[in-house]
């Protein structure tokens, strides 16, 4: 996706492109050609540019964000010598631990910005921003690598530093898609709690302080405040069986709850709000019909959102008063509210939000401030839509979050 937005917020232009699909292996590999990025990143860039010049705009700056942990294996010419690796792959713990699978050593490995700016600009070595380099094994708190690799490692800078330029166009070092998407809704500002509920669940709070734990961490916003939280396996990547999702929520409303209790992973191994790479879904029953199923997902999710925000305030992180929402999953009213419910503080839902726009807020904000959380700052916000919870659902909805609890403890154990 690509985005045109000014620092008033205003949305000028947003479009989308297909990736290729991504392929499974039988040994738990993810996999995606590459070339799909380089061919998506020429056509969004060269129809921004075009919006802009047929409409008397002008583009001053980019930045790029992406999975974090995905990444490419590219010769010193920059061209890739391995499939893109994604950040789901189960064939190793680390991003690193997958590229030395590859049996390439010597070679260059690249996250997808520096695959990305490095084709714009036909420069080899572009640094990575400390952000998507952190699940890499980058150490935010010496500021160097702090593991070894046969590979050659890019440099690292800070979010906000300018890597290069494009047609006059300036580009800055971005953040992740947790990070951008939590940017893009207000998420810059000590307290506050986004989640970004797309393929897969990112939940995430400022903190003053560095805080982690299991499967969580937390990402430097230059220069003081941590962007701290998770990702997990969870999240619209759930609800694929589902081809008419707006039909479904229509009648999975009619229900209101579920009874069914489920932890609704589709492949092997979560990350956060459980760390284990062999944890599997996991249900108490079998749903009774198709609205049913669906609605016991949502609310399965849901929950994991609830525990994702209790095991961050655990761990030393700010008491939050409400939560801003970012991603696809916030086109269903149902399931606003039934997070806002459940998790018991007030949901809001930015509709015009996302990772996009987040990652050009971050360009904005470098582009006129020496301090990107200042900066950030400076750039107004679109209003939401906010979600209360429903008390006449809360008592039954705190039974099965409690059951819920019980059902991850004792699958979680067996491992």
């Amino acid at each position: 996706r690509a985005v045109l937005l000014d620092k008033n917020g205003v949305i000028h232009n947003r479009i989308s492109t297909d990736l290729a699909p991504v392929i499974t292996g039988i040994d738990g590999s993810r996999r995606q050609d590459s070339k799909s990025w380089l061919d998506a990143l020429a056509f969004l860039v060269n129809a921004s540019i075009k919006y802009a010049k047929d409409n008397n705009l002008s583009i001053s700056a980019l930045a790029i964000t992406a999975t974090s942990g995905t990444f490419v294996l590219c010769d010193e010419s920059g061209s890739a010598v391995s499939q893109g690796v994604m950040y789901n792959d189960g064939t190793a713990k680390t991003p690193l631990e997958r590229a030395a699978l590859q049996n390439l050593p010597g070679n260059y490995f690249k996250h997808v910005p520096e695959f990305l700016i490095s084709h714009l600009t036909g420069e080899k070595n572009i640094a990575a921003d400390w952000s998507h380099s952190l699940k890499s094994g980058f150490d935010l708190k010496n500021k160097q690598w702090e593991v070894k690799s046969e590979l050659n490692l890019p440099d690292v800078v800070a979010p906000g530093t300018k890597l290069g330029e494009y047609q006059e166009i300036s580009i800055f070092a971005g953040m992740t898609d947790g990070c951008t998407g939590q940017i893009s809704a207000g998420g810059a500002e000590i307290g506050s709690a986004v989640t970004t509920l797309g393929t897969t669940l990112v939940t995430k709070i400022v903190s003053e302080i560095n805080i982690s734990g299991p499967g969580f961490y937390s990402h430097l916003l230059p220069q003081n405040k941590w962007l701290a939280g998770g990702a997990s396996n969870l999240g619209g990547i759930s609800l694929k069986k589902f081809p008419d999702l707006t039909n479904i929520n229509i009648e999975a409303a009619k229900l209101q709850i579920s009874k069914r209790i489920i932890y609704p992973l589709v492949g092997k191994g979560e990350r956060f709000p459980v760390a284990d790479s062999n944890f599997l879904e996991i249900a108490d029953s079998q749903p009774i019909s198709d609205p049913d199923e669906f609605l016991s997902i949502i609310q399965g999710i849901a929950f994991a959102e609830k525990l994702s925000y209790q095991k961050l305030e655990a761990a030393g992180g700010p008491k939050i008063s409400s939560i801003s929402t970012v991603g696809g999953g916030t086109k269903s009213d149902l399931w606003s509210s039934l997070r806002a419910t459940i998790i018991g503080k007030p949901i809001m839902v930015r509709k015009e939000a996302g990772s996009d726009i987040g990652a050009a807020m971050i360009a904005l904000a470098a582009l006129s401030s020496s301090d990107l959380s200042k900066g950030l700052s400076e750039i107004k916000l679109q209003p939401g839509i906010e979600f209360e919870p429903n008390p006449k659902i809360k008592a039954a909805l705190d039974e099965g979050y409690e059951k819920f609890l019980k059902l991850i403890h004792h699958s979680h154990k067996d491992h």
